[in-house]
């Protein structure tokens, strides 16, 4: 063997140990991705939803009292959220009017372009609202959407009890979830 046949030789087997090398870093890497997102399919967070809320509280004669909320939803997920829906459901032992940022059947036309939100009627129950999510869809991974500044109001001549709680459907979360927390107010 002659020596250029000789170098050739050693450069061949110096590149094919690089090689080697590359493989090996390459499938750790892939290993770890996989590892990665296996636990990340673990840990994947879910649907956050939640109220927020204020009272409008006054002593003056034939004025309402009034409660503002909000239920704000957020996706911790790293899928998009398909076909939301909220119900939320009044308990209330007095008479109170609920009014939000939504449109009905009726409206659809006119208040379209102030509302994320349709009313779905609910002829049996009285007390339950529902609401279907009518702006952008898909609600995009790592996103908030918030059914915003809806009001109970009632007037302030009896004791007065109401509670508020909420659910959430998707077209992934069909058995649903319930809301992290509830309105709760109780006045004598």
């Amino acid at each position: 063997m002659n020596k250029v046949s000789f170098k050739i030789e050693e450069k061949l087997q110096e590149l094919d140990l690089q090689r080697e090398a590359f493989i090996s870093k390459v499938k750790r890497i892939m290993d770890n991705n996989r590892t990665m997102e296996e636990e990340l399919v673990e840990t994947e967070g879910q649907l956050l939803a939640y109220f927020s809320h204020s009272c409008n509280m006054t002593d003056l004669e034939g004025q309402d009292n009034l409660i503002i909320g909000s239920l704000t939803i957020h996706n911790h997920t790293s899928k998009p959220v398909n076909q939301l829906s909220v119900g939320l459901v009044i308990k209330a032992e007095n008479e109170y009017q609920f009014s939000g940022k939504y449109v009905t059947e009726t409206n659809q036309g006119t208040q379209s372009m102030l509302a994320n939100w349709k009313r779905q009627m609910d002829k049996v129950d009285k007390h339950t609202y529902w609401f279907q999510w009518i702006g952008e869809q898909p609600i995009q991974p790592f996103s908030t959407v918030a059914f915003s500044d809806f009001t109970i109001t009632w007037k302030n001549d009896s004791p007065f009890y109401c509670s508020v709680e909420g659910f959430i459907y998707t077209e992934e979360l069909k058995d649903g979830i319930q809301v992290n927390n509830k309105i709760s107010l109780q006045l004598d």
